[in-house]
This record gives structure tokens, C-alpha cells and sequence, in this order.
């Protein structure tokens, strides 16, 4: 237990002296961008291909692709009929900022350092259907929900799905996982070098990006869609670790997976779906502490180290 409460520890403290910095001047809000920049296109697609290293091929982990992107449907409609009642604005805010996982830049680092290759692994595969949703679908539901103008067709969906290096990244090695094709060992420790910082870097940006500022009368939805969002993560949690077939490493990181916090995409969706960006912000800083908070106690109770 020891073990994993300082691996939980350390990761808190990353959080909290990137905020602690940004507050003192030291960094501000937009350096963010570029730890952003150097985490999607060189820690985390590097973290992806050396978590790959010496598998062993189960064909069945493929499904945790569709599972991916069928959570993410489930929570549209639940943040559909928890603003059932409201304006159709209202409605394509839930919509947009119930769903969606952080999986490269919170859940991906948890993974690596308590479940190894195999949370990699499980992580990535899950995230290739996450990312279907997250980086264009998701966008273009509630852009046609809300009636804006969006580029539609399959060209411009896989422009924009393509031009992610993760998703690239996941699609590859996900491939070559199903073809059971290793790639060479130097490769893979290569690989090692470059993603080992990919934990710190993703901590750090959390920490830069974090922001508590919220009008009174947002409260109110803030808290339902933590409820919502929480409650429905575990109750696919308990399905998931209960129901499935699965070895109880993929049930525990598939489990640990459903409660990561709200993608990151959400708050760039909501303001281009003309939104309060604020109060996205604020989801998405409160899902972050509760992920924290909730992944810790369970890596605590399953001893993962």
C-alpha cells in the first residue's frame, strides 16, 4: 500500500505545483498549449508504441475499442435527458460535456505506473474508439444539434481523426496487435526514452490548466453532471468487472478507465459549439480532482503497484 499511495502522492504534487507556478507567474495558462503539443505529438504516441513491448496477443481486447465508443454514446444521452427539459443550448452542452474520456493525458499515466504494459495496452485499445467520438463525432452530433454550420462527409471526418498523432499512434499499433507483428526490441526501448516523461508531462499540464472560477448560479450544474457522470462510471465499472469475460487485469484497468475524467476536447467543442466555456472548465477541472480521488482508492483497495 505504501508503494501506491506515493505513486498517487507524487502525481498530486505534479498537479499542484504546475498550479502553484502558474500562480506565482512563473508559467502561465497558455504555456499550457505547448506541454499540450509536446504530450500528443511526442511523449504519449512514444508512451503508446513502448507499452506494446512483449505481448501477448488476445483477440478479445479488440472489444474494448467498441466499448470505448459506445460509453461515449451512452453519456450523450444521458446529458441529453438530464437537460430534457431545458433549451435546446442546455441540451448540446450536456451533450458535449457528459461524455468523452481523458485517456492519453490522465488515465494513460495512472495506467503506466500501476498496471504496466497491459494498462497501456487495454488504455489504447479502448481509446481508439473513445478518440472516434472525441475528435469529430461528438463535435458533429451537437454542431447539428445546435444547428451550426459543420464540414460534414467522411473526408472531413478522417482529416481531422488523422491529424491526431495518438489516434495514429493507437491505429498502427493496434493493427500490428492484431496481426500479433512485434516490432524490433530497439524500437520499442527507443520508445521507452522518448514516453518516459510522458506521466510528469501530463500531470504538469492538468496542473497548468486547472481553474476553479464559477458563478453561483452554475453550481447547480456542475454538481448534477459530476452526479451523473460518476454514477453512471460506476455503474460501468461494476458491469464491466463483474460481467465480462475478461482476466480481472483487463476488468480492473477497463474499470479504472470508465472513471477517467471528461476529455479534454470538451471545452474546445463547447466553444465551438458557442457554449460556457467557463463552466466546461470547471467540469473538467472538478472530474480531474474526482478521478484523482476515486482511481487512487481503487488502486488502493485492488494493491496495485
Amino acid at each position: 500500500m505504501e508503494t501506491v499511495l506515493v505513486k498517487a502522492l507524487s502525481f498530486i504534487l505534479i498537479i499542484l505545483c504546475a498550479y502553484a507556478l502558474k500562480r506565482a507567474g512563473v508559467f502561465c495558462k497558455e504555456d499550457n498549449r505547448i506541454v499540450m503539443k509536446l504530450i500528443l505529438n511526442v511523449t504519449l504516441p512514444a508512451a503508446v508504441v513502448a507499452g506494446f513491448s512483449g505481448y501477448t496477443r488476445d483477440l478479445s481486447l479488440v472489444l474494448a475499442a467498441f466499448l470505448g465508443f459506445g460509453l461515449n454514446i451512452v453519456m450523450m444521452v444521458a446529458g441529453y435527458l438530464a437537460a430534457f427539459r431545458k433549451s435546446r443550448e442546455e441540451q448540446t452542452f450536456n451533450i458535449v460535456n457528459y461524455s468523452g474520456y481523458n485517456i492519453g493525458t490522465f488515465a494513460m499515466p495512472y495506467l503506466q505506473s500501476f498496471l504496466g504494459n497491459t494498462g497501456t495496452i487495454v488504455a489504447s485499445i479502448f481509446d481508439a474508439g473513445n478518440a472516434l467520438m472525441c475528435t469529430g463525432l461528438t463535435y458533429a452530433f451537437a454542431a447539428g444539434f445546435c444547428g451550426k454550420q459543420v464540414e460534414r462527409g467522411p473526408g472531413a471526418f478522417a482529416a481531422r481523426l488523422f491529424a491526431s498523432v495518438p489516434f495514429d499512434a493507437y491505429g498502427i499499433m493496434l493493427v500490428l496487435y492484431m496481426l500479433d507483428v512485434h516490432l524490433p526490441e530497439p524500437v520499442y526501448r527507443i520508445a521507452s526514452a522518448f514516453g518516459s516523461g510522458n506521466a510528469f508531462l501530463a500531470m504538469f499540464m492538468i496542473g497548468l490548466a486547472f481553474e476553479l472560477k464559477l458563478e453561483r448560479d452554475q453550481v447547480r450544474d456542475v454538481v448534477r453532471a459530476l452526479i451523473i457522470r460518476f454514477g453512471c462510471a460506476a455503474v460501468f465499472a461494476l458491469g464491466i468487472y463483474y460481467l465480462t469475460p475478461w482476466s480481472r487485469t483487463v476488468r480492473q484497468t477497463l474499470a479504472l478507465i470508465v472513471f477517467a475524467p471528461v476529455s479534454a476536447m470538451t471545452v474546445i467543442n463547447t466553444q465551438r459549439c458557442g457554449g460556457d466555456t467557463e463552466k466546461a472548465g470547471v467540469i473538467s477541472s472538478l472530474s480531474i480532482l474526482t478521478s484523482i480521488v476515486v482511481i487512487t482508492l481503487l488502486v488502493i483497495r485492488w494493491n496495485l503497484s
